[in-house]
């Protein structure tokens, strides 16, 4: 037995909702994936309970630790070892199933390993005082100890957290999706829908990895010195170079805005796969593979400059040439993103829709990743970031993209459920879901967006004192509606029923995961 599965088999009420089935010839595809899909429902369950906490925490005015040891937490848990991994899991099973490669050996257990123990790692790092929330640009979190905020070793802690993480994202796990997609033997047992890379959905998949693995080892090598020398391995006179600010905040935005590119183009790969297998008329083809490809590489070349963006505010000596290139360039991603827009629709005008959950709550993470497209023009724009910079426009923009693209591959788990657990979920609780907590996320971002534009600061512990506690209730409101829906996601998956047992709808549940 796979070593996934028995973890799987010990893990209590997530045995229940994610535990695969041993008999059908499928756990090599099935296990590290559903294993991966749990953990990551679990760091969710932790980020939503600090989400609902943080408006709270400033509401009783708690205390500005409590509330920025919150915010860190919930952007930590949110951000990685839920978002990222949850499209690690998904991306992973979609890819073994159409190249029919198994999903064994070591490399995907340090893939869960990595990402889980570096999360946690950084979890009691931030309990322990590293609340950093997201400015973990060296040398500022240094600060910090020679302030007395946190000790040297919970710094070191906090960064080998990280460390760990940035490695399971940059390395590990498009190494493991490289690998089945270009070498290895195939498994005819183990192919579910065959699929070759002029395929949309699979080409997305491997640019995605190759971005991530070319942008990110600029910062991979640049931390690794950094983290050596805090160490004391070396002395840190040796990598001093590494530790300018400069160097480290270009490095860590050429990653990071890449990264959310990178899983960007990874979850539009995943709707063009997924799309064509819920169209009314039974066709199976988007509207134009030429546009969807067209797409992909429009959104790939203009990522990899467009985050001189991030330096109109925070380099405002940085030549105007590369600040306007910047705002060009991400103006420049809505061609891409409007070219998506346009096959998406475009498929559903010509060939129908069956209205099923899995795909419902797909097309509405893409609607919210339309309005956080239209955010980030604004946010990238010269003058208009002098404006939104440091505010919750900026969390808003943030959040939006997150919730998005999660949402989005929610739903494209609801299509590869019954595949990997041999279970079928209730299409009306699904329903109720995506209705919930679409209206509590659009609520969320343009609450968080409109507070943005009126000069509401973010990462700001008392909201009260500003005049902002109205936004802050709005937010908490917003906040228990995801919250709910959240609930009736995770019902849905502990009510989900064996597919042998059900008798009317199997074939039907079964029948588009192929």
């Amino acid at each position: 037995m796979i070593a996934a599965t028995k973890i799987l088999q010990r893990l209590p009420l997530f045995n229940r909702m994610f535990g695969v089935d041993s008999e059908d010839g499928l756990q090599e595809i099935n296990s590290w994936p559903a294993l991966m899909i749990a953990s990551s429902f679990i760091w969710l369950a932790v980020a939503g309970l600090l989400g609902v906490a943080m408006p709270i925490i400033q509401r009783l005015e708690l205390g500005s630790d409590l509330f920025y040891m919150a915010l860190t937490a919930h952007g930590a848990a949110l951000a990685f070892p839920f978002s990222f991994q949850l499209m690690a899991g998904i991306s992973l099973h979609r890819a073994g199933g159409c190249v029919g490669k198994p999903i064994t050996g070591v490399l995907p257990a340090l893939i869960f390993i990595s990402m889980n123990l570096g999360a946690a790692l950084l979890t009691v790092a931030i309990l322990l005082g590293f609340s950093v929330s997201l400015v973990v640009m060296y040398p500022l979190p240094v600060v910090g100890v020679g302030t007395g905020q946190w000790s040297f070793n919970t710094l070191v802690l906090g960064f080998t957290g990280i460390a760990l993480v940035l490695t399971m994202m940059i390395y590990l796990y498009p190494v493991q999706l490289l690998k089945m997609m270009f070498f290895g033997k195939k498994r005819e047992d183990l192919i579910l829908s065959e699929r070759t890379l002029d395929d949309p959905g699979m080409l997305g998949m491997v640019i995605a990895a190759l971005v991530l693995i070319v942008m990110g080892t600029p910062l991979m090598i640049i931390a690794s010195y950094v983290l050596v020398a805090l160490y004391g391995i070396i002395p840190l006179d040796v990598v001093a170079w590494a530790t300018k600010p400069v160097v480290f905040q270009f490095a860590f935005f050429t990653f990071a805005h890449n990264l959310m590119e990178a899983m960007a183009l990874m979850v539009i790969s995943g709707i063009y796969a997924t799309l064509p297998l819920y169209l009314a008329d039974g066709t199976r083809e988007l509207y134009s593979k030429r546009l969807a490809n067209a797409a992909l590489w429009i959104l790939l070349i203009t990522s990899f400059s467009s985050f001189f963006h991030h330096f109109i505010t925070l380099l405002p000596n940085l030549p105007a040439s590369l600040a306007y290139h910047g705002n060009i360039m991400s103006w420049g991603t809505g061609i891409g993103a409007a070219l998506s827009i346009f096959t998406i629709l475009a498929t559903i005008w010509k060939h129908g829709l069956r209205r099923e959950p899995g795909i419902m709550i797909a097309l509405m993470g893409f609607v919210i990743y339309v309005m956080d497209g239209a955010s980030a023009l604004v946010t990238s724009n010269v003058a208009w970031s002098f404006q939104l910079h440091g505010t919750m426009w900026q969390s808003g923009h943030t959040m939006t993209v997150l919730i998005a693209m999660s949402m989005m591959w929610m739903g494209v788990l609801y299509h590869h459920y019954p595949v990997m657990t041999g279970r079928t979920l209730n299409p009306k609780l699904g329903n109720w879901f995506c209705v919930l907590f679409t209206a509590g996320a659009l609520s969320a971002g343009l609450v968080m967006l409109a507070g943005g534009a009126a000069g509401m600061p973010r990462r700001f512990a008392d909201w009260a004192q500003g005049g902002w506690a109205g936004y802050g209730d709005a937010i908490l409101l917003t906040g228990l509606l995801m919250a709910v829906g959240l609930v009736i996601f995770a019902a849905n998956f502990m009510k989900s029923s064996k597919m042998k047992d059900v008798t009317s709808g199997a074939a039907s549940a079964a029948e588009p995961a192929e």
